[in-house]
């Protein structure tokens, strides 16, 4: 069975035989500054008001939004950047906008702490993905 969780800003979130809140809080003590953490939190509250039917998880030691078992986007953070990570299709499609918006990527696109997050690029990879794997029966893209 899954547990529900929740916090002020992490509305729902399933965690599957694991403490998603604990995993969450110790990934967040990897962010940079609390300037950093406040824009990341806001982040993932917007995602999911944006998208209620997506699901927080935490697998290979990062948060990701998954729908119906299946890989949306994941958050990895460093000194430097916010790492988001996308299905192959998907970078593929936005490379244009990625490049037009000023962001490095490679198998990952690279937020700059220092630069304003792009929200509705992320909304717009977020939604297309959903899109494109709405039937989806596995977990990453095929």
């Amino acid at each position: 069975s899954s547990d529900v969780c929740s916090s002020d800003l992490i509305v729902t979130c399933i965690a599957k035989g694991e403490d998603l809140m604990g995993s969450l809080a110790e990934w967040y003590q990897r962010i940079p500054t609390p300037d950093d953490l406040t824009r990341v939190e806001s982040l993932f509250a917007n995602i999911q008001a944006q998208f209620p039917q997506l699901k927080l998880e935490f697998k290979w030691n990062q948060p990701m939004f998954t729908d119906h078992g299946t890989f949306i986007m994941g958050f990895n953070p460093s000194k430097k950047h916010l790492a988001v990570a996308i299905e192959p299709q998907t970078m593929t499609r936005f490379i244009p906008q990625i490049d037009k918006a000023g962001y490095d990527h490679s198998q990952i696109i690279r937020f700059p702490w220092h630069k304003p997050l792009d929200e509705q690029l992320i909304h717009d990879l977020i939604a297309y993905t959903i899109d494109q794997k709405k039937d989806a029966t596995t977990f990453w893209q095929r």
